[in-house]
């Protein structure tokens, strides 16, 4: 039997042939934790040593040592060769798996494709040690020599010294051209990378499949990929995955990155758990992959529009995949690449800042809804939900429900309902639900408390001196409020002038409405409407703590934190006093 196997087939048996369901055709697996465990069949033993993990898709006997993935397992216990193990497990996962002369021809033409590429990169190598120019740009951003050669950095010269160079190797123009390396036409022929800096692209075995350039000047575009190819797919390549895939194995966790750049300096940094989506289109195949060496993704995406987008749809295909996520906050304008060069542990520091994916989303919606008005809610609410659905964990999405009402300030029990609702019928229409149809009342009494304060000074004079901003809870109408408290400091309460100086187009908005909307109450009662409004808002907010209490001590009760269900209490006891006495 031939010892040609295409890569492509291994993945799709690696995918389908699922190793907990094979072994334990073999062997009586038991479960353990996260992992199964049995008497390993490489050696006596009393004591189980041999584990089998599912999300890793990997056995291992910690007694005799043997180990590897599912091929690994069906070579030594059949005692056959790698391609008769393809065979067995195709058929076993229903993939038919022949050896012939046809699909010899095609793998021995994609070798020959490897081959081409890795003598391409030679070159490119040879000529970056004669371009001073290129070395001078590679070590004014930072790389050094050792980095240089691992990554195995070169430098693309003019179409007819690259030509030159490919001719004096033999190399086939034909195979160039399939490979996106050259590009011939009737007026011109040309290389396709030409005075860049090349960064060649690796399969997970370290196999170059493909080549990225980056210009050394300002020229456009910045960045190229090489064009698809037999061996070179995009979206089923994860950059750097050949040098992290032990590290994130044993440390369980990776970092996905944009590019090129932010990986290799961090690796250059002692950061070797990073892989790249070569772009910022992650793909269901990539996640797939992350997840058979993982089940723990930090996201370190820019966080421009364009990357903030690719990190929403990142969230929403990790998540099917069922792992853990969460979102590294860059500062705006930066990359991880940045961080390093600024120094010290800057990004480890933002990486233990990471928010949980869910809180980051959350925090995304909001800020475009500052407002929250009721339809804002529902807007919040609609986003949120198929991100929600994807979860496959019931405690985290139950602790995510119980976020969304406190954050949104609306009844938990109603939102579990709705979206209990939402994961029935599978809905992607907006809905409208009669909970959050009625009137929330604490935002229209926050909402008349703010014209009041738009509409006379003398109100503005009342709310600083007997209340406090802060004391609004939606956020908006809390720094309108301050911003008008100042205003009066200052002299002049002007709302023109006001909607000036307020950024945000939504801000003035709200101010222009409020403003020009026609005011119901009797100007003789205006101050005595005020100070009963901040009355009940305060009892809201006194019964909201009191609430919040309620929850803590009941499951204080049951962990048995004594000291702190005794705080809670007292703290409790007091708010109700306060509250019987307004």
């Amino acid at each position: 039997m031939s010892g040609f196997v295409p890569e492509e087939l291994i993945d799709n048996i690696r995918e389908r042939a699922d190793i907990v369901e094979i072994i334990s055709e073999y062997l009586p697996l038991k479960k353990a934790g996260k992992n199964y465990k049995a008497l390993c069949p490489f050696h006596q033993e009393r004591t189980p040593s041999f584990v089998v993990s599912p999300e890793k898709q990997l056995f291992h006997c910690f007694g005799c040592g043997v180990g590897g993935n599912v091929f690994s397992f069906l070579m030594k216990w059949e005692k056959i060769t790698f391609p008769e193990a393809i065979r067995n497990l195709g058929e076993k996962a229903g993939i038919p798996v022949s050896f012939s002369g046809e699909e010899e021809r095609i793998s021995g033409y994609k070798e020959e494709l490897y081959r081409i590429n890795e003598l391409v990169a030679e070159i490119f190598q040879g000529e970056l040690k004669k371009n001073k120019r290129a070395q001078a740009y590679l070590k004014g951003r930072g790389f050094d020599e050792e980095t240089v050669a691992t990554f195995k950095i070169g430098f693309a010269p003019s179409s007819k010294e690259f030509l030159q160079a490919c001719q004096k190797r033999d190399l086939s123009r034909e195979k160039l051209q399939e490979l996106g390396l050259f590009f011939a036409s009737n007026k011109e022929s040309r290389a396709y990378f030409r005075y860049r800096i090349i960064l060649p692209i690796f399969t997970s075995r370290g196999r170059i499949c493909g080549f990225g350039g980056r210009v050394i000047d300002n020229s456009m575009p910045k960045y190229l990929n090489s064009s698809e190819s037999p061996i070179f797919d995009k979206g089923r390549t994860l950059y750097g995955l050949n040098f992290s895939k032990e590290v994130i194995r044993r440390g369980n966790e990776a970092i996905l990155v944009e590019g090129y750049t932010d990986l290799i300096y961090l690796h250059q940094v002692g950061v070797r758990n990073v892989i790249a989506s070569l772009g910022t289109s992650l793909t269901p195949w990539q996640a797939r992959t992350i997840k058979r060496y993982t089940n723990q993704i930090f996201i370190a995406y820019d966080q421009d529009k364009a990357g903030v987008a690719a990190t929403l749809r990142g969230i929403d295909l990790l998540l099917e995949q069922d792992l853990r996520i969460k979102v590294i906050p860059l500062p705006r304008g930066k990359d991880p690449a940045d961080l390093v060069k600024e120094g010290g542990d800057l990004f480890l520091r933002k990486k233990a800042e990471a928010t949980p994916y869910f809180d980051y989303r959350l925090k995304q919606e909001m800020e475009k809804r500052p407002s929250l008005d009721l339809e804002d809610k529902i807007e919040i609410l609609n986003a949120l939900f198929p991100t929600l659905g994807k979860n496959k964990n019931l405690v985290r999405i139950r602790d995510f429900i119980k976020k969304l009402s406190h954050e949104l300030d609306l009844d938990e029990e109603s939102i579990g309902i709705e979206f209990k609702k939402f994961k029935r019928d599978n809905s992607k229409d907006l809905f409208r639900s009669p909970f959050l149809r009625k009137k929330d009342g604490r935002e229209e009494m926050e909402k008349m408390l703010l014209q009041l304060m738009l509409d006379d000074e003398e109100i503005i004079n009342i709310v600083e001196k007997e209340w406090d901003a802060d004391l609004f809870r939606n956020s908006s109408y809390c720094l309108i409020a301050e911003k008008l408290i100042n205003s009066l400091k200052e002299g002049e309460v002007a709302s023109a002038k006001l909607a000036g100086q307020l950024e945000e187009e939504n801000l003035s908005s709200l101010i222009s409405s409020f403003s020009l909307s026609k005011s119901s109450w009797e100007e003789d009662s205006k101050q005595n409407l005020v100070r009963d409004l901040m009355g009940s808002l305060e009892r809201n907010n006194l019964q909201r703590r009191i609430n919040e209490l309620r929850k803590k001590i009941k499951v204080g009760e049951d962990k048995g934190e004594e000291k702190e269900v005794e705080r809670w209490l007292q703290e409790l006891t007091r708010l109700k006093k306060q509250i019987i006495s307004r």
